[in-house]
């Protein structure tokens, strides 16, 4: 089933009346929020399987494990971070507004 674009416009308000279209600052950080988790944790989930497999594949010990921690976690860090920063820049952005 097809539907035209005017079919998924919303209705035209009134004459006189005004219309406020903008995104609240509370409903920006709260979608941005949502993402921010979302990626996040994709990223945290991928540094923990990269430090599983080279812990299983190399065999390494608690120090090895360590090392591995002190490799990965602060690029972890740091792409959570820039999510964070990004998606709140963005979703503020007047551009953006739904």
């Amino acid at each position: 089933m097809s539907h035209t674009a005017s079919d998924l416009a919303p209705a035209m308000p009134e004459a006189g009346q005004p219309v406020s279209m903008t995104k609240t600052k509370f409903a920006a950080f709260l979608t941005a929020i949502g993402a921010i988790v979302l990626i996040g944790s994709e990223i945290w989930l991928a540094a923990i399987g990269a430090m599983w497999a080279v812990h299983g594949y190399f065999d390494t010990g608690m120090i090895g494990d360590i090392i591995l921690i002190a490799m990965i976690a602060p690029m972890a860090l740091w792409a959570t971070w820039m999510t964070a920063k990004l998606a709140i820049a963005a979703e503020l952005n007047p551009e953006n507004a739904d």
